[in-house]
């Protein structure tokens, strides 16, 4: 039988076609994934670009404005002791360190954080959809479209404002990105379609991020406990078993031992001890007192990503000292409702319940058992509400996607316009600290801080009847406060009325006695009213209270030198002179003192010190004059006595020495013919 010749194959047009399709999809997916990046980053540049001006508020004075540890990025020593904080501490270092306190670029970084974080959300999400549990369900399939709406609904919240836009919660949001980046990290690495040779690297990224967090803010020490929580969620599809063969055990059980030796040995026992009423609080905050109350306050979080209405950065929440209040109670058990709903979840909708736990556990270190004396703030759900918003976006997906598509995505897009338009908003209130602060004390009425803060934004406006106002409003609210008589005595006293300063100087010193301002500050007035006993009484008592208040010891020295107290006086300003070498005044007062005790060549000394650091001190250079009258310097005398006048052309005081100096001068040349 004839054979036929072998023919060459001919490609199949049908594969050909279908890799050209997948390859088409492939671009297509790849396209939607950019753009869809590109949106969530546009649409939060959007709605935060009002803020990028807001001043600074409230925590950023004392951390940043005021904080000697930022001003040298080169001294690692100080900003890294500053707190235990140090990696967002840097970070205010290196904003220093290049543009000093223009306020622009904290914010610009603070935005670059938080966009960044919703990327990571998006990626986060990507992956726990393609993780072994999930990515044969139906849900799975949609992956790009739930992470693309979660990442949305996490850059546009409003509660995101205080962590974005209140510049010191950098430290919150910064916390949060290297916590999520290395649960990413570590859920990719554990992704079977990873390459082993890319796992290690991963695994140490995640380490590293670890504890980038850590050092970023403590809420971040709950991260061991996300990783078991994605262990069990999504990376077990059998029944659940530990087997210490496995490296991965071993892995993170040794990075747990890790992190309980760092908080054992970073955190002492005394972060249980309770706070005694502070900052205008009425309570004691204790370890079950805080637990109770902050019942009440998950469940105000959680009305307020549902409903963000009436926000304010100082809430007037209520202590709860008693389990059974009614509110604590019916708050409990609305929260133990969640969980046991989180249990059943587990099996059917993973995902539900996955976002259930990540609430309460990352919410756990704030709103547990460690007493703070603030017991409800915003910023503390910016790292929780990712498990809200996977519920969110994945269940109306599950409602709604299958039949009404267009419809799901019409409820998440009105969704997230309300939430931009309502952050955009909120940004108006941080333009500034009035702004601030005159919104809370809208919100919360009956609480004596917001008061009192914007009573002391009147101040430093010079509008001292205001601020008054307000002063007395949170006495009246809250009358054991020192720091709200200390403030509106110093309002009083710009006003003149220097015996109403001195009572409210008196009731602050009454409720605090170690109130070294009150003091110095009452000190001044009794010095101004000509009671020099009286002031220099209150500027020994400053310093007993604060050995290094230089101020306080400059104007005891004064008195003193009004006193006629030459040695004292001459104590006080050396001392201030050790503490500030550059302290003119204190040369040229303690250059009187000497020359009251005739030591004139001291006396030159100390005036030509303070005129070498301050060259128009106009009663220096007539004072240095004296001196070299004194001595018989007659020419060097009439050059002080001119230098004062050509800064002082009415010193006539200085005018007249000169005459007498030009007459000894020349009354000199004569006898010398």
């Amino acid at each position: 039988m004839k054979k036929e010749p072998l023919k060459k194959g001919h490609p199949n047009k049908d594969h050909f076609k279908q890799k050209q399709q997948q390859k088409k999809l492939f671009e297509e997916k790849k396209l939607f994934a950019w753009v869809g990046l590109a949106v969530i980053i546009l649409l939060g540049i959007i709605i935060y670009s009002n803020s990028l001006k807001c001043s600074f508020q409230f925590d950023d004075t004392i951390h940043i404005v005021y904080n000697p540890a930022i001003k040298n990025l080169q001294d690692v020593k100080i900003w890294w002791n500053y707190s235990d904080r140090p990696v967002s501490i840097f970070t205010f270092a290196l904003n220093y360190h290049f543009h000093q306190l223009d306020v622009y670029y904290y914010h610009i970084v603070n935005l670059l954080i938080h966009l960044i974080n919703a990327v990571l959300i998006w990626w986060l999400t990507l992956l726990i959809f393609s993780s072994p549990a999930l990515r044969d369900q139906p849900i799975s399939k949609h992956k790009k479209v739930l992470a693309f709406f979660t990442a949305l609904l996490f850059v546009s919240h409003p509660l995101a404002t205080q962590s974005v836009t209140y510049i010191i919660q950098r430290q919150n949001s910064m916390a949060a990105m290297f916590y999520i980046l290395s649960l990413a990290l570590y859920l990719k690495g554990r992704l079977p379609e990873t390459a082993n040779k890319h796992k290690y690297i991963l695994f140490a990224g995640s380490l590293i991020a670890a504890f980038l967090a850590v050092l970023s803010k403590e809420n971040a020490f709950t991260l061991p406990l996300a990783i078991v929580l994605v262990e069990i969620f999504f990376l077990q599809t059998k029944r659940l078993s530990i087997s210490f063969r496995d490296y991965r055990i071993i892995l993170l059980i040794a990075v747990f031992l890790i992190f309980i030796v760092i908080l054992f040995f970073k955190f002492p026992l005394s972060i249980f001890d309770p706070i005694p009423p502070t900052q205008g609080n009425t309570y004691t905050v204790t370890s079950l007192n805080y637990l109770f109350t902050q019942f009440s306050v998950i469940v105000k979080y959680i009305q307020l990503l549902i409903l963000p209405v009436n926000q304010t950065l100082d809430y007037d929440f209520p202590i709860s000292d008693n389990f059974f209040e009614l509110k604590t109670l019916f708050s409990f058990l609305l929260l133990f409702a969640l969980i046991i709903l989180a249990v059943f979840l587990f099996n059917k909708h993973r995902i539900f319940s996955f976002g259930i736990f990540w609430f309460f556990l990352t919410l756990s270190i704030e709103s547990g058992f460690i007493p703070i004396s603030d017991v409800i703030y915003e910023h503390r759900t910016y790292l929780p509400s990712f498990g809200f918003f996977l519920i969110l976006s994945s269940g109306i997906y599950a409602l709604r996607w299958n039949k009404y598509k267009y419809l799901a995505i019409s409820i998440l897009l009105f969704i997230i316009g309300t939430n931009s338009f309502l952050t955009h908003e909120r940004n108006k209130v941080w333009k500034n600290e009035l702004t601030l602060w005159s919104d809370a004390v809208l919100k919360s009425p009956g609480k004596a801080r917001p008061v009192n803060n914007r009573g002391f934004i009147y101040l430093n406006l010079g509008q001292w009847e205001k601020a008054i106002a307000d002063f007395s409003k949170a006495i009246e609210i809250y009358p054991k406060w020192a720091v709200t008589y200390y403030n509106r005595g110093v309002a009083y006293e710009k006003l003149g009325e220097q015996q109403k300063s001195i009572v409210d100087y008196s009731a602050a010193i009454g409720i605090d006695p170690k109130y070294s301002e009150a003091y110095y500050n009452r000190g001044i007035v009794y010095g101004n009213m000509g009671q020099m006993e009286l002031a220099m009484a209150d500027f020994s008592k400053a310093v007993e209270i604060q050995p290094d208040y230089k101020n306080a010891f400059y104007n005891r020295g004064v008195c003193y030198l009004s006193q006629g107290q030459w040695d004292k006086s001459i104590d006080d300003f050396t001392k201030v002179i050790e503490m500030d070498p550059n302290h003119a005044k204190s040369y040229s007062n303690r250059g009187a003192a000497w020359a009251n005790l005739g030591e004139w060549d001291k006396a030159i000394a100390d005036y030509s010190k303070a005129l070498e650091m301050e060259p128009n001190l106009a009663t220096t250079f007539n004072n240095r004059g004296n001196a070299y009258m004194n001595t018989g310097q007659f020419e060097k005398a009439m050059a002080d006595y001119f230098a004062a006048i050509e800064i002082d052309s009415n010193f006539a005081e200085a005018k007249n020495n000169r005459d007498k100096a030009f007459q000894k001068l020349n009354s000199g040349k004569t006898s010398l013919k």
